[in-house]
Order: C-alpha cells, then sequence, then structure tokens
C-alpha cells in the first residue's frame, strides 16, 4: 500500500492511499476459504460448496471488508509512525472522490481528509504572577460550620405545620393549562426541602402548610431544571419538558430537623467517642477542619488560574471547517450544520483547554505511569471496603480487584485524570512557587465563579 499526504491548508491535509491486488489478494483468498469450509448451504455438503460459487455469493462483500480493515489498520499505522496528532479522526475525503471497481477490482484509491492539531509551546514560569487565594477561616465561618454540624446530626420528627426549614413528603400530581388534573397523567410521590428551595414565592407559598393541604406551584419553582423535575416526577427529560405551567403538591406528611445540642452528643457523633472534650477544643477542630478543606480548594483554583493564564497567552488556532463537519458525521444522535454552529464556541473552547493542559502535561512528564494507577485502584478498593467499616482485601485477593478496575477503560480514564489533575496541582505550586493571598469566604466564592 502506498500513501501519500496532501497539504490542504495550516491545519488540514489529505491522505491518499492506494492497494494493489498484492495488498488486499491474500486477505480475501483467506477468507474466501474460511467462508467455504464453515459454508452450510442447500444442494452441497458442508465444507464442500465449490470456491466459484462462493465467490459469486460473498465474494464482494468480503473484499470490501477485507479493503476496508487493510485500510484502518495501516492508516492508523501511518500516523503513529510518523507522530502525526489529528483531532477527532480521519474522515473520508467530499473532493475529487476515487472511483473504484468493486466487480473487477485492480487498483484501489482512497482519499482521507485530516483535521490536525495545533502545535504550540507552553512556559511555567513564576512571572506569570498567579497568587493563590486562600480563605481567612473567621469565627463567623467556624459558627456557621457548627451550626450545620448540629443540624447535619440532628434528630428528624413530625410536624403538624411547616416552617421554612422543612421537608416535605408528597406526591406530585401534573395539571393542565386550566389547572386540573391530567387524567392518566403524572404522580409521583417526592420531597421538597424548603430549606434550599431557590424560589422565595414557592417557599412562602409551602410553609405554614399541614398534611392533607393541596398547593399549585410553578414546576420551575421547586425544581432546578427538568432533568431534576423528571427525577421528581420519576420519568425521563423529554416526559416533563412541556410541563411549562403550574403542579399539585398534595401534602402527606412533614419533618422538622431537630438541631443537636452543642455538647458531648454532638462532639463524639461528629468526631468520635470522647475524641473532644470540650466546646473549645470542639472549635478548634472545627477550624482545623475548614482550614484543610479551603486549602484544598485552594489549590484546585490555583491550577485553574494558572491553565487560565496560559489559556490567555497561547494562541490555540483549530481546523474548524473539519471539526464541525467531524461533529455532523459522527454525532450518535443526527445533528444538521446549524445545531454544531450554534454550539461550536463553547465545544471549540473545551477543546483548547484539553490541548493546554495535555501540552503541559506532556512537556513536564506528568503522564499518569502504570505503577501509579495500580496504586490508585487499590487505594480505592481499600477505601471502598473502608466506607462499610470492613477490612481491606489484601495480597492477591487486592490485586484481583484492582485489576478488575483496571479493565474498564471508563475507570482508567477517571483514575488517570484523577492523577494527572493532582500532579499538575503539585507541579504548579513547586515550581511557580505562588503568593498566598488571604481573602473573605464570599471573595473566594465569588473568584471560583469567574475561573
Amino acid at each position: 500500500m502506498n500513501i501519500e499526504r496532501e497539504e490542504t491548508g495550516a491545519l488540514t491535509a489529505t491522505l491518499k492511499l492506494t492497494l494493489i491486488p498484492e495488498d488486499y489478494a491474500p486477505g480475501v483468498e483467506k477468507a474466501l476459504k474460511e467462508q467455504r469450509r464453515n459454508a452450510s448451504w442447500p444442494g452441497f455438503r458442508p465444507g464442500q460448496v465449490p470456491m466459484a460459487i462462493v465467490k459469486k455469493r460473498v465474494g464482494k462483500a468480503v473484499l470490501v471488508n477485507e479493503v476496508e480493515r487493510l485500510v484502518g489498520d495501516r492508516l492508523n499505522g501511518y500516523l503513529r509512525d510518523n507522530g502525526i496528532r489529528v483531532l477527532g479522526q480521519p474522515l473520508p475525503s467530499t473532493s475529487g472522490p476515487e472511483t473504484n471497481n468493486w466487480d473487477d477490482p485492480g487498483e484501489l484509491n482512497f482519499r482521507y481528509d485530516m483535521g490536525l492539531a495545533p502545535s504550540f509551546e507552553v512556559d511555567l514560569d513564576p512571572k506569570l504572577g498567579v497568587e493563590m487565594a486562600v480563605v481567612n477561616v473567621t469565627d463567623e465561618l467556624v459558627d456557621r460550620e457548627v451550626t450545620d454540624m448540629q443540624r447535619r446530626f440532628g434528630r428528624l420528627s413530625t410536624v403538624d405545620r411547616s416552617e421554612d426549614r422543612d421537608l416535605l413528603l408528597g406526591d406530585l400530581i401534573e395539571l393542565d393549562a386550566a389547572g386540573a388534573v391530567v387524567p392518566g397523567g403524572l404522580m409521583n410521590r417526592t420531597t421538597i426541602s424548603l430549606e434550599f428551595l431557590k424560589d422565595e414565592a414557592a417557599r412562602a407559598l409551602l410553609t405554614g402548610r399541614a398534611p392533607g393541604e393541596e398547593v399549585d406551584v410553578a414546576a420551575s419553582a421547586i425544581s432546578d431544571g427538568h432533568d431534576d423535575l423528571a427525577r421528581m416526577f420519576n420519568t425521563d427529560h423529554e416526559r416533563v419538558h412541556h410541563l411549562a405551567g403550574q403542579v399539585r403538591f398534595r401534602i402527606a406528611e412533614i419533618k422538622h430537623m431537630d438541631p443537636l445540642p452543642l455538647g458531648p452528643e454532638l462532639f463524639d457523633r461528629v468526631y468520635g467517642q470522647g475524641a473532644v472534650a470540650d466546646e473549645q477544643t470542639f472549635r478548634a477542630r472545627v477550624k482545623e477542619g475548614l482550614e484543610a478543606m479551603f486549602h484544598r480548594d485552594a489549590e484546585r483554583l490555583f491550577k485553574r488560574a494558572v491553565m487560565k493564564r496560559l489559556h490567555e497567552q497561547v494562541d490555540i488556532g483549530l481546523p474548524d471547517t473539519f471539526l464541525k463537519r467531524w461533529i455532523v458525521e459522527t454525532s450518535e444522535k443526527p445533528v444538521t450544520a446549524e445545531d454544531v454552529e450554534q454550539g461550536y464556541a463553547g465545544y471549540a473552547e473545551g477543546l483548547r483547554q484539553q490541548l493546554l493542559e495535555d501540552r503541559v502535561v506532556e512537556k513536564y512528564g506528568l503522564e499518569a505511569k502504570g505503577e501509579e494507577l495500580d496504586a490508585f485502584a487499590k487505594r480505592y478498593v481499600a477505601d471502598q471496603f473502608g466506607q462499610y467499616g470492613m477490612p481491606a482485601p489484601e495480597g492477591e485477593e487486592l490485586q484481583r480487584m484492582a485489576g478488575q478496575l483496571l479493565g474498564s477503560r471508563e475507570q482508567i480514564k477517571r483514575m488517570r485524570d484523577s492523577i494527572v489533575d493532582r500532579k499538575l496541582t503539585v507541579h504548579f505550586r513547586t515550581l511557580l512557587q505562588p503568593k498566598e493571598r488571604r481573602v473573605s469566604y464570599e471573595e473566594f466564592v465569588t473568584l471560583a465563579r469567574t475561573l
């Protein structure tokens, strides 16, 4: 097989592939013999069908399959051997189509268009000037966390009248545009937490209610989008997509959370029996935990800030026309060129960020190694057992369970991404030695939303 490369743009190229009979004939003959050996056709004994008949019936299909296999193998081998990084995957060319005679094949010609990954450099230099924002853990934050712990470890009680932080259990019922119950419509037993309702009017409407009462409320006011509403109705997204009006909530039960008093019982529930003796020590432990949590958050935010600064300094071009075509032709669900155009800006931005991270990982040798993946899998298995208070397996059994995880592409990707993310964070801190800047919790939240 002969392969020639033709440059068609700054980040596009076309590969011309030529096959001669000597390339595909051996594979075709082997496949035909296998077909004849396994053929069990009317009028012939198994394995005794004349080759001429086998070729007439399945010869073209066997030829096409063998050529497709050869083209795929050679194409991937060419890209690998020549270090060519493509975006998406090569697509059959739309320009200058080759005409191949599958009934009387001789020389076969194919053309594939490629979108090429851009080449660019990144440089991690302290002059980037990215600071690490760290939350200043104040007494107010500690008080807020203590109050949350009191509620988190509190006791649920059944009450006769709802308050604005209670949990309502009841039936959610579909209504029509006129406010009547839809015959055979959606209905499901669900819960509504008034504490977390974003719509103040809906919270007020459901406050002060008693079991047995019915309240008509906007579907959008008690849910966080169609996916959340679908979960409340125990159905799928499409089924609730038309629900733009009101729904009815019939209250069956009201649960009130009674906070646990600040004292030994709370101390033991949070940190274990006898670990904390008094309130002063408890608050100190709470503050220590908050500082550790916010420090981890600060490192993650710092990593995002560095990547954003690098992104601002590097021009990452993309083969936009090719990528839009690739999305249309390879999407699992049919999409139009107009659909792609509307969402392409977000897709392209995400791709640039991924290419940038990949380049940093490659340049500084931060890719996850095999032994790191193995160790991660073992820790994951041990942690899973630990969550249920069970001793973790050891030796061959631990390795076997870790191996099961490593046999899943999805799990490997998840583990790889976690390892690389941590390596990036540590590498950025070590190399850039950022100056820490103390900020309030509110400032930190605002900063996180802008990165």
